[in-house]
């Protein structure tokens, strides 16, 4: 008995899969990096397309000086242009585009520092990858550009009077600012949301 099902196109919509992710965010305060968790659901729409619902959280630690925190919920779709067959043992390629929502707190660590908000929006395309463990089950790899529409925040470190280091927080007047977000995910394929 074969493990990979037999493929249908017509019995792909209305799939849909649960996963966890971790994350590493390129951001650009003195060339720290963040990292961080999230989770996501996929409701796919036919054989080629695939769309994915997601929420993170990031965490960047800015030379124990200011830490920076990001929240991100948004949505993307995913398109196979080659192997879009799910079958154990085989890879899933993909090209990927969407938008997100996001929230950054940048805060100084010392008591009663500095603290800025902003929230802002973001569009973002990139490559990803399913490996497919199983017939339902996958491990996803994803590195996607992100466009930030709107203010940023940023932290620079100087040294202070002293010369002990020291961090200035400021938001800068609306721009486009964009990172690289690579996530690692686990997958599992739970149910059909409506009848084929």
């Amino acid at each position: 008995m074969s493990d990979a099902r037999e493929f249908d196109p017509s019995k792909e919509s209305g799939k849909f899969q649960l996963g966890v992710r971790t994350i590493f965010s390129t951001f650009s305060d003195d060339g720290y990096n963040g990292f961080g968790i999230g989770g996501q659901f996929r409701i796919k729409f036919g054989s080629r397309l695939n769309s994915e619902w997601f929420a993170d959280y990031i965490t960047t630690d800015i030379g124990g000086l200011a830490k920076r925190t990001d929240y991100h919920i948004g949505w993307a779709v995913q398109y196979y242009p080659l192997n879009n067959v799910i079958e154990k043992g085989k890879f899933t390629p993909y090209i990927q585009a969407g938008h997100c929502f996001d929230y950054t707190e940048v805060a100084k660590t010392v008591p009663g520092g500095t603290k800025v908000k902003r929230g802002s929006m973001a569009v973002s395309s990139g490559l990803g990858c399913h490996y497919n463990i199983a017939d339902n089950f996958d491990i996803t790899l994803s590195a996607l550009y992100m466009l930030h529409l709107g203010k940023e925040v940023n932290a620079t470190i100087f040294k202070g009077p002293t010369d002990e280091p020291d961090v200035m927080i400021t938001i800068d007047d609306a721009n486009l600012e964009g990172h690289l977000l690579m996530t690692l995910s686990l997958n599992v394929y739970l149910a059909d949301l409506w009848e084929k």
